[in-house]
């Protein structure tokens, strides 16, 4: 790593990419991204462009060779552990985006390289340092609702309520291993295992409302995934909780968590306004969750951003780059990545058999067994 900057490379020139992981590196200081590489090139070179990048790449193996001493990968999951495992082979410091790989034995091989190689390895879940979930974790700490015994997070919105919205790739279970439960799931999964620990048996249920959609040219193509999905959860620390995610939803009623313990009740909220997120009590048992001033020490941390998604990457972002330069650990790993996949894997066997899952069976389970029950 150079003395003055960590060079940075981007995989990835989709959406996601523009707005959340270009806005936020690009504000902190002692980074350069110094490339970045899809095989859309086009893509690639307007965001370079935009953001004052030297290098455009057509493959993940170029930008390495080039020279970098860290990765974000912002591409589809199916493609994360062949990225992810050539960066770690190189001892390049990652962050991937949720969730960590495509199966549960991937997740776990990329947790064991990284250790072996010595290296910052980070997951994209943000939610947990955006300004009022540090706030709020702060506040668990320091024991303001006692022990915890409930926990409950919704995650809606309606970005695909319109049946003629084209098929998209996360409709499609092959490479995804799940519909809404692992795209909004994640971050629901992530924030309740920050403060309540480990999952230890789940029980879910799903639908799928829209069974076929049009692709870009109209033909229409199946969907087999889930669309909406609910699952219960017990915890090793002795809560439980309930999970309810959709993305077709007839309104976008936004992200919401609550931790309900012994003394009270502390929760946050995604909003739509700078910075973004709210910190809700209610330590009054009498009392509606009321919301609360968010500390600067917060809110100054990731500074000004022009959305959440920018905003609350921030956040992550600061604290990736400060332990690659020897800061504490702190950043959700790709341990926290396995463990949100073996989660996954248990919603997946939940769906297909109708029944409770205890995490211990989603490590004995066989991936011919996976396929054999249809459970990816």
């Amino acid at each position: 790593m150079s003395s003055k900057h960590i060079r940075l490379g981007i995989v990835g020139a989709g959406l996601w990419a523009a707005r959340a992981h270009l806005p936020a590196f690009a504000r902190i200081g002692g980074v350069k991204i110094v490339g970045i590489a899809d095989p859309n090139t086009d893509r690639a070179r307007e965001l370079a462009s935009r953001f004052g990048i030297p290098s455009v790449y057509d493959n993940h193996e170029d930008l390495l060779a080039g020279g970098v001493d860290a990765v974000t990968i912002a591409v589809p999951v199916d493609q994360h552990f062949q990225i992810a495992s050539a960066a770690l082979r190189r001892g390049v410091h990652v962050l991937c985006e949720k969730p960590l790989a495509r199966t549960v034995d991937e997740a776990a091989t990329l947790k064991e390289m990284a250790g072996s190689a010595g290296v910052v390895d980070c997951m994209g879940f943000m939610l947990r340092f955006s300004p009022a979930f540090l706030q709020l974790q702060e506040l668990l700490e320091s024991g303001a609702v006692g022990p915890i015994h409930s926990i409950l997070y919704h995650s809606h919105f309606a970005q695909f309520f319109d049946p003629q919205t084209p098929c998209h790739w996360t409709m499609n279970a092959e490479r995804t291993g799940g519909g809404v439960s692992v795209e909004y799931g994640c971050h629901g999964l992530d924030l309740a295992r920050s403060v309540a620990g480990d999952i230890t048996e789940l029980c879910a249920n799903a639908r799928t409302l829209v069974p076929e959609r049009p692709d870009v040219g109209g033909a229409m193509q199946k969907v087999d995934v889930d669309e909406v999905c609910s699952w219960l959860a017990n915890f090793s620390g002795g809560a439980e909780g309930l999970f309810h995610v959709s993305w077709s939803s007839s309104l976008s009623f936004g992200v919401e968590f609550a931790v309900f313990g012994q003394k009270g009740a502390l929760g946050w909220r995604k909003t739509e306004s700078w910075p973004f997120c709210q910190v809700l009590s209610s330590i009054d048992p009498t009392r509606e969750m009321q919301p609360i001033e968010i500390d600067r020490r917060y809110t100054d941390r990731v500074g000004w951003a022009e959305s959440w998604r920018a905003c609350f990457m921030s956040g992550l972002a600061h604290q990736f780059t400060a332990e690659i330069a020897g800061a504490p650990r702190r950043s959700p790993g790709f341990h926290d990545g396995l463990e949100s996949q073996r989660a996954l894997k248990a919603i997946g066997i939940s769906l297909a058999e109708r029944r409770w899952v205890s995490l211990d069976e989603t490590s004995a389970r066989s991936r011919a067994d996976e396929r054999k029950s249809g459970i990816l």
